[in-house]
């Protein structure tokens, strides 16, 4: 995520679960560039002081409605330059607030101002958040457009297990994205992301696979959760941790991953077919480890499955967008044009051409350069930058020219 020069207003209320707005802060100013403005409430300057806000946020916190360097229409300022009004902690006292019309302090007069600017991160305790009036509270906010990140369930500071918590910073940070650098391109959509390589194994213990580490399939579904889509990752062996918003199904074999795309292919929109798709699969695999002593006389090898070729037979309707790995040998073109047959082979709208060869692109790294094309003559080269911009402009440039039959 990226926000340079967006203007969030942080409202901070009062609860124990102020202490992570700190680190929330942090990364959105240091990580993020956002330039972000504190607002406390009186409850929350009774769990933390504002020094530390105004050390991370590199502004005054503000505090009260009529003091300060700048008074005049303070709240109606605030709300109107401010891209994103964030209150974390969010109490059940300042929802049921909001909820009612009432403005008697600086934050929940800008919260007035702002309107649907505004997502709540709530924290509460359990028997505050259960509570019908907080319920009907919330479903309120919704209904009027309010961003609402529900709690999460765990230990609470009363040391009973409940749904209160903070919800967890990426998630918040997630919300945070998709408000300010969401489009909606795919709102309504339903996208299948593969990511990963596939094992095949030997034996219980030996497998053939490759390099791929998963990064880019996976930043691929962070767009597309962020730009709307309801999202399924279907990831090989990764150490990446599921991403937020997603259901995520964990395979290890082709025929695995086959499989999950089959079940799900009918009601997909989109195909982003970015896993390293092992092409070879032991015939027979060995149901015991394979001895040493006993030696490898041979390895009988076959095709592993052609998913994109099964998702068709199913869903022939989807925008279908494959990769293709070639290494493009200095004076011996063919990469491309072997990109191309794969993709008429296959019946897809698009390619994306990944050569590990060049620095910093395609397996194990954070970057990538790459060539899309499409089935109707496109070509779009994205030079080297992170896989996640990478995976905007790939996403981005797909909506743009996609040519529903």
């Amino acid at each position: 995520m990226s926000c340079p020069n967006k203007k969030i207003v942080l409202g901070l209320t009062g609860g124990i679960a102020i202490y992570k707005s700190a680190g929330l802060l942090r990364r959105l100013v240091n990580d993020y560039g956002a330039d972000v403005t504190v607002i406390m409430t009186a409850a929350a300057r009774q769990f933390m002081t504002p020094l530390i806000f105004e050390t991370f946020s590199r502004n005054p916190v503000l505090t009260d409605m009529f003091a300060g360097p700048k008074v005049e229409t303070r709240h109606v300022d605030l709300a109107a330059s401010a891209d994103l009004i964030l209150i974390s902690p969010a109490t059940a006292n300042i929802i049921a607030k909001t909820a009612h019309g009432i403005a008697d302090d600086l934050l929940s007069t800008v919260i007035l101002v702002g309107g649907h600017k505004t997502v709540f991160a709530l924290a509460m305790n359990e028997g505050m958040y259960a509570n019908p009036i907080t319920q009907e509270n919330i479903a309120r906010l919704r209904r009027l457009g309010y961003g609402i990140i529900e709690p999460e369930e765990g230990l609470l500071a009363c040391q009973t297990t409940g749904r209160g918590r903070l919800a967890d910073e990426s998630i918040i940070l997630a919300e945070v994205d998709r408000r300010l650098n969401g489009h909606g391109w795919l709102r309504d959509q339903k996208v299948i992301v593969t990511a990963g390589p596939t094992r095949e194994f030997i034996d219980p213990i030996r497998f053939i696979s490759n390099r791929s580490t998963g990064k880019m399939g996976y930043a691929l579904t962070e767009i597309a959760a962020r730009e709307g889509a309801e999202v399924l990752l279907i990831s090989g062996p990764s150490d990446l941790p599921d991403p937020v918003g997603v259901k995520t199904i964990r395979i290890e074999t082709a025929a695995e991953m086959q499989s999950a795309i089959v079940a799900n292919a009918a009601a997909a929109d989109f195909l982003f077919m970015a896993a390293a798709v092992e092409d070879l699969s032991p015939v027979e695999p060995a149901s015991i480890k394979i001895k040493k002593e006993s030696g490898f006389d041979a390895i009988h090898l076959q095709y592993s499955p052609d998913i994109i070729k099964a998702f068709r037979e199913i869903n022939p309707k989807a925008n279908v967008i494959g990769f293709s790995v070639e290494i493009e040998s200095v004076g011996q073109p063919g990469a491309r044009a072997r990109s191309l047959a794969k993709l008429q082979a296959k019946n897809m709208d698009f390619i994306v051409w990944n050569d590990p060869g060049v620095a910093g692109a395609a397996f194990g790294h954070d970057t990538n350069t790459v060539t899309l094309l499409s089935r109707e003559g496109g070509e779009w080269n994205f030079p080297l930058a992170s896989k996640r911009a990478i995976a905007d402009s790939i996403i981005a440039t797909v909506i743009q020219n996609y040519k529903k039959a």
